[in-house]
């Protein structure tokens, strides 16, 4: 019996990326997707191998949580940024730490 990664759990529950874009603001602006690089080998991991979650939030913001699948080695990685459209859409990376730990100083 093979044994999954808590990565690999994760990754399968989330719903695919591309059901919920283009992604719409209230003021009109759309959100169309992002390139995802794999961290550990630095390959393009294309849409269909990304899944996730955005999160709406007030003043034409949401929270884009999502984990890609790179089918070259097979690594998982995850995404995290706060997205804004007032004015020009920008993208900022969200980081967490663990709850025990101190918080970055």
């Amino acid at each position: 019996m093979t044994q999954l990664t808590r990565a690999q759990i994760e990754w399968t529950l989330l719903p695919p990326l591309k059901d919920v874009l283009p992604y719409r603001f209230e003021n009109g602006a759309s959100f169309k997707g992002f390139r995802a690089e794999c961290d550990s080998c630095g390959q393009p991991i294309e849409l269909p191998q990304v899944r996730g979650r955005i999160t709406p939030l007030a003043d034409n913001r949401c929270v884009v949580s999502a984990s890609g699948h790179c089918v070259v080695c097979n690594a998982y990685c995850e995404y995290h940024y706060l997205l804004s459209a007032n004015g020009k859409l920008s993208a900022s990376p969200l980081t967490y730490w663990d709850e025990h730990a101190l918080p970055p100083q």
